[in-house]
């Protein structure tokens, strides 16, 4: 019982679209006051949000990838520091955060159906109904009676859960509206103007893409073989597989079509051969990016991933993945097509060709210069005797019109770009 007789103060819910009214008394509104901002102090949210995470994992153990777990964390997050000033306020906001969003976008792409959404925010409730409970339990000396507090606390969660499902249904409803509220669009647009290198405010970004901008990003573009089937499922089950791969702190991928996928993954680390069994079984392509930083970073590893998914196509590079260091050369020689062209023809004037002859000599000169220059060898990787590879050369060198080591470095580029452009 209260030690006082406490004014009453009445906070109106919006619950499942009717009016409803608590009376709490101004001792416990006081409180409360003190106690959101407290409950929004970063640590204090944080171990909020891991508790309540580790409940939901521990109920809907679909999720427990490293993907979605990031995103779960993430959408936890933001979901309080929009949702727990309305304690005080008693009016849930009409829209979600992005994060939100990234998260039931993601359930979705996995393959996993509306109950696995339902699940998470039936778990989240409970647990958050949990966490506001104890806080109250331990204030009973300061507020008096708790009764309506509890009610109160347990009513605003409620109807945080009911309005995110709400909202977040219509992600497993593409067919049906394929932009709902316009939140792809954009968010495409968002990506464009950060790749066309418009002026873009970081903070509205980061938020609309609900992806950390200020860190670093390796951008991949994923396709789908032409003729393969399949669609963006496949892709964006592929692109899971290599951000868990990498170890990502957080990811974000945008579709191009119904047969590409543009993905980013915050990580300092460079794509290895190893990322290819990500690949294995399917009939993806995938093209990588160098990791760069910022909102910067973005933008260019992204170009360099649609730089090195072109030439991988164009050059008929073998594997399905290509990094973008791999073909690097090829790229910034081949802007100009015409200067290019004419640089392989002057640099290897009188060793083009199809026939046999031609082929031989522009491997030899190749294992020859990869050889460090070394006769003996360029003989032991070719095969060959000593003397037939120092009779090639001679010839190399009359047809070239001089000595190999005196334009060794413009023979190495093009002869590498004569086998890779000109095959």
């Amino acid at each position: 019982m209260l030690t006082v007789a406490a004014a009453r103060t009445t906070i109106r819910l919006t619950l499942g679209g009717d009016m409803t009214t608590l009376t709490v008394g101004s001792d416990a509104e006081a409180w409360l006051h003190r106690l959101v901002p407290d409950l929004l102090d970063s640590n204090q949210l944080e171990s909020i949000v891991s508790y309540t995470d580790s409940q939901i994992l521990r109920d809907v153990p679909e999720i427990d990838t490293h993907v979605l777990r990031t995103n779960l964390h993430a959408s936890s997050a933001a979901l309080g520091r929009v949702m727990l000033p309305s304690l005080i306020t008693g009016v849930t906001p009409g829209e979600l955060p992005d994060e939100a969003h990234v998260l039931a976008e993601s359930i979705a792409y996995a393959g996993l159906d509306l109950k696995v959404l339902l699940r998470i925010y039936r778990s989240g409730q409970q647990a958050m109904i949990r966490t506001l409970s104890e806080q109250i339990e331990l204030a009973a000396s300061e507020v008096g009676e708790t009764r309506e507090l509890v009610m109160h606390s347990a009513a605003c969660v409620a109807d945080w859960s009911g309005t995110a499902v709400e909202i977040l249904s219509g992600t497993f409803a593409f067919d049906r509206d394929p932009d709902p509220a316009g939140r792809f669009s954009r968010r495409r647009e968002t990506v464009r103007s950060i790749i066309a290198g418009s002026p873009v405010d970081p903070a509205i970004a980061q938020m609309r893409l609900g992806y950390v901008l200020d860190d670093s990003h390796l951008a991949f573009v994923l396709r789908l073989e032409d003729n393969a089937s399949g669609g963006l499922p496949d892709l964006e089950r592929a692109a899971q597989r290599i951000v868990s791969h990498l170890e990502a702190r957080g990811s974000f991928t945008l579709a191009c079509g119904h047969r590409a996928l543009w993905g980013w993954a915050r990580t300092h680390r460079s794509p290895t051969a190893e990322l290819a069994t990500c690949l294995a079984g399917t009939a993806i392509h995938a093209a990588f990016g160098l990791p760069a930083h910022g909102v910067a970073g973005f933008r260019r590893s992204h170009l360099e991933s649609l730089a090195t998914q072109k030439m991988s196509r164009r050059i008929a590079r073998p594997g399905r993945l290509v990094r973008y260091d791999s073909i690097e050369l090829e790229h910034l020689i081949s802007q100009d097509q015409e200067a290019m062209d004419s640089f392989i023809v002057r640099e290897l004037n009188g060793l083009l060709g199809e026939d046999a002859n031609a082929v031989r000599l522009r491997k030899t000169l190749a294992c020859y210069l990869d050889s460090m220059c070394s006769v003996e060898a360029t003989a032991r990787e070719l095969g060959v005797h000593r003397n037939t590879v120092r009779y090639r050369l001679e010839r190399i060198e009359q047809l070239l019109g001089h000595q190999v080591a005196t334009r060794r470095l413009k023979l190495e580029v093009a002869l590498r770009l004569a086998a890779a452009l000109h095959n």
